[in-house]
């Protein structure tokens, strides 16, 4: 018998301030905002800096911004694709921009410029790592085509970068211990910054299966979080192409235990970890992608993995508020017909 609890536990509330209602209650998912809308206007990334700052991207309009009280537009004409943050007042967000890379910068009451002068430039993975300290993953587009760049901001300025292989996601426990997942090939490698240079980290072996008729079993590493200056982990899935889409095979879990990568005996079937956040505590949430099913998350605590449902179809984005075990999530829902933007909490 399989000794995961499911949990169900969400009460739903239309109104864009959750923070008062909750107070009281046993710690769970509830809605904060839902709103009408699908492909425009759609929640994607999130982040926070603290209890009364956090910020959520949203496809073709300006950023929603809480705080502390409720949801409300950031105001401007800007609209940022990707935004990251990292402690107090640390957060940067990217904007299109054909003659530079568009980086701004907030100060704790305004987003201060600090743009990337290369033109063609779109930022892919970003990460803040500390007081004035990010680093951006990106493309560039050139005349002889697309080219792989990263960069990092210090001292006030930005300078590019040469990394041993294309960076697609990041995480940081300080600005010297930063890490990265590159998926380029069939097999994915994770990278480390230690203030010294980018060097590749041992990835333990991950069976796939043998070739299929559409193609090669791949290992995908989606995300990369880290709980604790020796401890990191990399999630994704091992999945095989078929001509109708993609097969889930089975979840990886990575652990970084401040010497070496291991691969986690946790495995379920037809399951894609597709984003990771410390939970504040020592511990894990998961966005958890099932074959053929909604998304649920996944906590991970005390050696034990639960399942949570929430009331979506998708989980876009996920992020812990620094200092503190909240949470919170972008997600999308659709039922009869309808498509609802949500932006979940947990307190």
């Amino acid at each position: 018998m399989r000794n995961l609890v499911i949990v169900f536990f969400v009460v739903s509330a239309l109104v864009a301030a959750c923070s008062e209602s909750a107070y009281g209650e046993p710690p769970g998912w509830r809605v904060a905002v839902e709103r009408a809308g699908g492909s425009l206007g759609g929640f994607r990334d999130v982040g926070a800096t603290g209890p009364g700052d956090a910020w959520v991207v949203r496809d073709g309009r300006p950023l929603l911004r809480w705080d502390g009280r409720g949801w409300r537009g950031q105001g401007g004409a800007a609209v940022p694709y990707l935004v990251t943050a990292a402690g107090p007042r640390e957060a940067w967000q990217f904007v299109e921009h054909g003659r530079r890379l568009d980086a701004r910068r907030w100060d704790g009451r305004t987003w201060q410029p600090h743009p990337i002068p290369t033109a063609g430039a779109h930022a892919t993975a970003a990460v803040a790592a500390g007081p004035g300290d990010c680093w951006v993953a990106g493309l560039r587009f050139g005349p002889h085509g697309m080219t792989d760049v990263a960069w990092h901001f210090t001292d006030g300025r930005w300078r590019q970068v040469d990394v041993p292989s294309p960076i697609t996601d990041l995480a940081a426990a300080g600005r010297n211990d930063v890490w990265a997942l590159s998926s380029a090939g069939r097999l994915p490698s994770i990278l480390h910054w230690t203030g010294h240079g980018w060097r590749r980290t041992p990835v333990p072996s991950i069976g796939v299966p043998e070739r299929s008729r559409a193609g090669d079993a791949t290992v995908e590493l989606d995300d990369v979080a880290v709980t604790g200056r020796n401890e990191a982990y990399a999630v994704g899935a091992v999945v095989l192409p078929l001509n109708e889409g993609r097969v889930i095979r089975e979840a990886v879990v990575l652990r970084w235990n401040g010497s070496t990568w291991r691969r986690l005996a946790h495995r379920p079937a037809e399951t894609a970890y597709t984003r990771v956040a410390p939970d504040g505590a020592g511990g894990l949430w998961l966005v958890t992608q099932r074959q053929d099913h909604p998304d649920v998350l996944t906590h991970h605590a005390g050696g034990r993995w639960t399942p949570v449902e929430v009331p979506a179809v998708a989980v876009k984005g996920l992020a812990n508020v620094p200092g503190t075990r909240d949470m919170w999530a972008t997600a999308e829902s659709r039922e009869s017909g309808a498509t609802r933007q949500l932006i979940l909490s947990y307190r």
